[in-house]
């Protein structure tokens, strides 16, 4: 078996400073329909879910955006830690319930979607193919292909798209992104960032876990892409990625640069 990231028992939270952007203002970003403060962005530096929750003042505006672009308001009344089960991840209280999720509520003074994305057929064949091939690679050698998610976007505004790609296969899955207890042979749930560098393609498995046998009690997670946004407010868009196991969860949020996709913010809640 070949596990890119687990997450432990308990809440799990980091958070990486980076100095792409010297915005004055603060920006915070929720996850929904949880309501959890994923972190923020400020001065140059990306803020802790405590951090980011501290600045959230009451009649806070929110901005909702899905995948299919920006699906309404939100206005927050106050954020506090979740004590009882995970007390390093903070939560916003909200006024109204929002109109559409699951979604990224994001308050900043920019404009977090600078470009549009565009949601592709997951049955095209040169996708299914790069997917087989990263299985292979990852020990499963006759691989059942199940693309979950084709996503095409410009994330650095080059002109240039790249392709976000997610597959799980999990046969007791319910297909609403609940995630099994255990794991069969082949299984495998991952999100791969495709991407021209200097003229060919460059794929990059931004996480997952592959199953080459059958694992009993292992809480396999399942991956999505949950947004993609530029929170930071350089022009940039970052990558919001979902994982759930039977338990609880985990949200990251991935920044691209020359080299690849770094990880600049991770929570995650679970017993």
């Amino acid at each position: 078996m070949h596990r890119l990231r687990s997450f432990g028992p308990t809440a799990l939270l980091i958070a990486a400073a980076a100095g792409f952007s010297a915005a004055a203002e603060p920006a915070t970003f929720l996850e929904l329909p949880y309501r959890y403060v994923i972190g923020g962005f400020r001065d140059g530096k990306w803020l802790t879910s405590e951090q980011a929750g501290k600045t959230i003042a009451p009649g806070a505006a929110f901005r909702l955006f899905t995948l299919k672009g920006e699906a309404g308001r939100v206005t927050a009344r106050r954020a506090g830690p979740d004590v009882d089960v995970c007390p390093d991840v903070w939560i916003a209280a909200l006024d109204t319930e929002p109109d559409e999720t699951p979604a990224i509520a994001v308050a900043a003074p920019w404009n977090p979607l600078p470009r549009p994305v565009k949601i592709a057929d997951n049955t095209v064949e040169v996708y299914v193919k790069a997917v087989a091939e990263i299985l292979a690679g990852q020990g499963i050698r006759k691989p059942d292909v199940r693309i979950t998610q084709h996503l095409r976007v410009d994330l650095d505004g080059d002109g240039e798209e790249e392709v976000l790609l997610a597959a799980t296969h999990y046969p007791t899955a319910d297909g609403e992104g609940s995630a099994p207890t255990a794991s069969g042979p082949g299984d495998y749930s991952f999100v791969a960032l495709r991407r021209v560098v200097d003229g060919r393609v460059v794929t990059q498995i931004l996480d997952g876990e592959f199953y080459e046998k059958a694992q009993e009690f292992n809480a396999p997670n399942v991956h999505h892409v949950g947004g993609l946004l530029d929170l930071d407010g350089d022009g940039v868009m970052e990558i919001v990625l979902h994982s759930q196991y039977y338990e609880g969860g985990a949200t990251t949020l991935w920044k691209l640069g020359p080299k690849g996709a770094e990880k600049v913010l991770e929570i995650g809640c679970g017993v």
